[in-house]
């Protein structure tokens, strides 16, 4: 048997030397083992590949690491695997799917692969796992090798770990096995490449938040807590893809053990941290050119896969931690979030959903069904698009039936109001994961805001392309090919799919007002009684507004007044001083909305 290394990063070059030295001992492989090098220039002038055969060491990646004699560098893909019957993968996930296109129809007889690549593509079809994605534009099978492996340990022979996880022969397992092995890398093979790979891409995502806890300086006992949390929902995502993943898969070593060396040692935690530290007014592209010498990192680019992921399932709610990182890499939220993700009861509450009976590695087909098979029967038949807010009416209620309301002072007690509104009446523990609740589900909030927007602004531009009167500049990025096409062939139809479009995107928008509004009522049931100054306050607030705003505060009392059993008319009469807390409350959250929008408009 021939191998050929694709790739020669530290980790690939790494690789490159426990091969090597196992192809010389070895009869049934070839002494010389190949390793495909993206040909870069030294400062020197020298080129990588003529310095590595030269002096048999990766001086840009692994400095002072002899590959072994036998290791031959070559900078042309094709050229590389051509007599290669072992394909050794181990390149930044991010450029995977290019390199399966150039092999593509070029990987001739019978050829075997292994995948170290941790990390996914995220499909418009839904999430495809690297080791299937060779199998599929390739043509092979393909293994994979993961563990608790810092490249640079395991290059001066320190005693390491790792796990090779196979779909289908055992036979191929144990070569590739024996193929890695040496008296300081033990290797053993499981039978759950879905589990294995899935363990070595999401722990990146948990090694990022466990160095955001690390720039904050807030501890090993909350790094610990977040790696707990961090495994939880790593099983949770690798089970709800894949049913077959095993639970004994995860106390191997490319499960809690990568976990652990990753969140004290990788190169995502020392990123994230630095990120922390800055207050995340650095970029991560920017630290990362700085701190990883041309290395990439995998955490960043998988917490938007993880994401894109469950957004695309609609199970965001249920890995916070996951949403979580994502949105401070991005620059939506700070670093400190991760503290008040930590105070969040959907942080320590345990996972509730049964997994799927098939794979919803096809995203598109089964979640479909799923959504449609799961969902509860809808008493507004136009209803459309995810229920963002449902689940957190809910904690909210759950919440709050818990507790015993501590008494409040009444309306007339001289007594100064406290300051406090919202869970005023409840235990201060109580009143923080109130707090913390309401805050992760605007974080959660903010994707479906950003598609409306996205949305809306298609809209427009059509709506004003079909009148053939734009107001705002349109370029043709922004409004595709095919559009543009049917706008001149039939600007009829074009109508009536603008019309559509935007009858959607308004019932989308109405059906989150309509949860929002749950929402709010039930938060309001956890508000002190208003005093009377709050009430001459607001009874003042509500006569300055315009016209438009005070038919929305009319609707929002005769909407009370029928959700309590109370009759209204057409013409609404209020006299705040008879009014319970609740709505009082209620109208007071919306007049403070309508003057921050209006200070952020003017």
């Amino acid at each position: 048997m021939s191998v050929t290394i694709v790739g020669s990063g530290s980790w690939g070059s790494v690789a490159a030397k426990l091969v090597a030295s196992n192809a010389l001992k070895l009869p049934s492989f070839h002494d010389e083992v190949r390793m495909w090098v993206f040909e870069e220039v030294l400062p020197n002038g020298e080129k990588l590949t003529d310095v590595i055969n030269k002096t048999n060491e990766n001086a840009n990646y692994l400095p002072g690491i002899k590959l072994g004699r036998n290791v031959v560098a070559d900078p042309d893909l094709e050229n590389a695997v051509k007599e290669a019957n072992m394909l050794v993968f181990v390149t930044p996930h991010q450029f995977m799917d290019g390199i399966c296109k150039k092999l593509k129809g070029k990987i001739k007889g019978e050829v075997e692969a292994i995948s170290l690549v941790k990390g996914m593509e995220v499909k418009k079809e839904g999430p495809c796992m690297i080791s299937s994605l060779i199998s599929k534009e390739l043509g092979i099978n393909c293994c994979v090798l993961m563990g608790a492996n810092i490249a640079n340990e395991i290059a001066v022979e320190k005693f390491s770990e790792a796990t090779v996880g196979y779909r289908e022969s055992r036979e191929i397992a144990d070569t590739w096995v024996q193929l890695f092995s040496t008296p300081y890398f033990m290797v053993t093979p499981v039978h759950d490449v879905e589990g294995v790979e899935l363990c070595g891409t999401l722990k990146n995502v948990v090694a990022i938040a466990a160095g955001f806890v690390d720039g904050l300086e807030m501890g090993n006992n909350t790094k610990a807590a977040i790696m707990r949390i961090g495994l939880r929902e790593m099983k949770a995502l690798s089970k709800l893809l894949f049913p077959s993943v095993k639970d004994s898969t995860f106390f191997e070593s490319c499960g809690v053990a990568d976990v652990i060396t990753t969140c004290f040692g990788g190169r995502n935690r020392r990123v994230a941290e630095a990120f922390a530290q800055s207050g995340g007014k650095r970029s991560f592209d920017e630290l990362e050119a700085e701190m990883l010498e041309g290395q990439k990192l995998q955490g960043v680019s998988t917490a938007r896969e993880v994401f894109e992921t469950l957004n695309h399932c609609g199970k965001l709610e249920m890995f916070p931690l996951f949403s979580t990182v994502h949105q401070i890499c991005i620059g939506r939220l700070k670093p400190d979030a991760i503290v008040r993700f930590l105070f969040s009861p959907v942080a320590i509450a345990p996972l509730r959903f049964q997994s799927p009976a098939t794979p919803l590695s096809d995203l598109t087909l089964t979640m479909t069904k799923r959504a449609a098979e799961e969902a509860p029967p809808s008493t507004d038949s136009s209803t459309t698009g995810p229920n963002f807010l449902g689940c957190y009416r809910d904690q909210v209620a759950e919440l709050l039936s818990q507790e015993e309301r501590i008494p409040h002072h009444e309306d007339g007690d001289t007594k100064k109001p406290s300051t406090e509104i919202i869970g005023a009446g409840i235990s201060s523990l109580k009143r923080e994961k109130l707090k913390a609740l309401l805050r992760q589900c605007v974080t959660d909030l903010i994707p479906g805001v950003d598609e409306m927007q996205s949305r809306a602004r298609s809209m427009l531009l059509m709506s004003q392309l079909s009148n053939k009167k734009p107001s705002i500049s349109v370029t043709n990025e922004e409004v595709e090919d095919d559009i543009q096409l049917l706008m001149k062939s039939d600007p009829r139809l074009f109508k009536e799919i603008v019309k559509k479009h935007t009858d959607d995107v308004l019932t989308s928008l109405n059906n989150m007002q309509q949860q929002a509004e749950k929402l709010l009522d039930n938060v309001a049931t956890s508000c002190r009684p208003m005093s009377r100054d709050e009430k001459r306050d607001l009874q003042r607030s509500i006569k300055e507004l315009p016209g438009g705003n005070l038919k929305r505060i009319a609707e929002i009392i005769k909407d009370h007044r029928a959700a309590s059993g109370k009759a209204f008319s057409d013409e609404v009469t209020v006299n705040l001083e008879e009014e319970d807390n609740v709505m009082l409350w209620r109208l007071h959250f919306y007049v403070a909305a309508v003057k921050s929008a209006r200070k952020l408009a003017s």
